[in-house]
């Protein structure tokens, strides 16, 4: 998660087509990226209130969790002067907690309810003030580069990819799109 002062996060996501996962991790690690976290599953579960209220007015409440570690997500829009057509730039705020299925419980008696969970496999990758990530999902795989604009289109370009290549979908949208119903799981 890249946060500057005003916590925002500027993300995007690249389809991984014609090359393997294999040789895109080599390339990220050519370019001098550390791996910071190795590869692990990764359960996320997107609540809503029976009326999406939190969809309509473009907020996420996520509740992940990865091997031991278990995260609360709220991300709201960003202000229209900060927004960008190549850019996801959305206000993220994120904390650790203790227990998943306590904190699912809570959700739950609060009124929220699961209305998508997805899954993948991710492993990140550091390099000075870009995060990237390789997720391997149902419906493919990308990598998704957070930092700020410039950091993001040098890192993409290192990767020999553009900006025609980028996405800002969220996954539950690509999900969709491929023709998915349900939940986006194994």
């Amino acid at each position: 998660m890249t946060i500057n002062k005003e916590r925002l996060e500027i993300e995007v996501k690249i389809k991984i087509e014609n090359t393997s996962i294999e040789d895109t991790r080599g390339k990220i690690i050519k370019d001098d990226f550390r791996a910071i976290e190795p590869r692990a599953f990764e359960q996320n579960i997107v609540f809503d209130t029976p009326e999406k209220k939190l969809k309509t007015n473009n907020f996420l409440l996520r509740l992940r969790k990865k091997g031991d570690k278990s995260t609360v997500t709220f991300k709201r829009p960003v202000k229209k002067s900060l927004s960008s057509a190549h850019y996801k730039i959305r206000e993220e705020i994120e904390v650790e907690v203790l227990d998943f299925e306590e904190m699912r419980k809570i959700f739950m008696g609060l009124g929220y309810k699961p209305v998508f969970i997805y899954e993948k496999y991710r492993e990140v990758f550091q390099k000075g003030d870009v995060r990237l990530m390789v997720d391997e999902t149902p419906i493919g795989n990308f990598i998704e580069i957070e930092g700020p604009g410039e950091a993001i289109d040098r890192t993409a370009q290192e990767l020999e990819h553009g900006k025609n290549d980028y996405i800002i979908d969220n996954y539950r949208t690509l999900f969709r799109k491929a023709g998915g119903i349900g939940h986006m799981t194994f």
